[in-house]
């Protein structure tokens, strides 16, 4: 997983704001949706009594992050040679 996320986020910024723009992102997944997710995945067990709910909060975010990755530009066109540094 860690290959392509690596050059999916590269491709996502110009040389310019990659180290700045891959941080952040990085930054809040783990603040909005890493962090809270043991306490959601706790709370859907006490209030449910079952792990088939947590599973289906863990393919929602799954669902989520596809959705994202559906949504960004291409680069396959862009010329990385004339991004300015």
């Amino acid at each position: 997983m860690w290959g392509p996320l690596a050059a999916l986020t590269a491709g996502c910024f110009t040389p310019r704001l990659r180290y700045s723009g891959a941080s952040i992102g990085f930054q809040f997944a783990a603040v909005f949706a890493g962090g809270p997710a043991p306490m959601i995945a706790t709370a859907l067990l006490v209030a449910t009594g079952s792990g088939y709910v947590i599973a289906l909060y863990i393919f929602g975010c799954a669902i989520v992050s596809v959705a994202a990755t559906a949504v960004l530009q291409s680069s396959r066109s862009r010329d990385f040679a004339r991004d300015h540094i």
